[in-house]
């Protein structure tokens, strides 16, 4: 049976609504892409390239071997700091708990915090696993050797100042962002502190989906 002139127009037109409708439906169902200014915002400042982070060769808080191979398999938040701060530390690890805490069970299964001191004078692995446990189990620790620990800070852009140890009760002067650390063991981010628990726990999803 053939098919005439209008039938034709008609089921080109159907098609050609169908497909605006497809694209309409894609557009406002579809995540939109990540806006480096609205993220900046937020605290969240992604590089353009990912990084390499230098082999080093740390202590965990068990006290195993920590390197740069245990920053590879999931994401990864590094906040640099010490177990003794009075004030950045204890707040910004209470932040991070907080962000951990409201992902979404599978983000928070692939996402892995933690803390790498820079006080090993002081935070040995026993001290640093008793703080660490006082804001989570899941938080990891690293310390150890101060050339090691200057390179990894350097390369992440860490910036810190070395004690005097013998005086008592001294303070460690060090950056407060958080490092951003993809799957594949590069340097991504940071996020900047004050950390905003409510706002990030909302974006590193999408970050991490990328």
């Amino acid at each position: 049976m053939a098919v005439s002139g209008v039938q034709k127009t008609v089921v080109i037109l159907l098609a050609i609504i169908a497909l605006i409708v497809g694209v309409l439906v894609y557009n406002t169902t579809r995540e939109p892409a990540l806006d480096r200014e609205v993220l900046s915002q937020a605290g969240i400042f992604l590089f353009d390239a990912p990084r390499n982070v230098p082999a080093i060769q740390l202590t965990s808080a068990e006290g195993e071997p920590w390197s740069r191979d245990d920053l590879t398999g999931q994401w990864d938040l590094l906040f640099f700091g010490y177990t003794y701060c009075p004030d950045i530390c204890p707040t910004t690890m209470a932040e991070l708990r907080e962000i951990e805490n409201q992902l979404p069970e599978d983000q928070a299964a692939s996402l892995q915090i933690t803390m790498i001191s820079v006080d090993p004078n002081r935070d040995t692995p026993e001290r640093m696993q008793e703080y660490l446990e006082y804001f989570s189990e899941d938080f990891n620790g690293a310390s150890g050797d101060p050339e090691q620990l200057a390179t990894l800070a350097r390369a992440l852009s860490i910036a810190y100042i070395e004690p005097d140890t013998s005086e008592e009760n001294y303070l460690v002067d060090h950056s407060g962002q958080v490092v951003m650390i993809n799957p594949e063991g590069q340097y991504v981010g940071f996020l900047r502190a004050p950390l905003r628990p409510a706002e990030l726990s909302q974006w590193l999803p999408r970050i991490m989906a990328q």
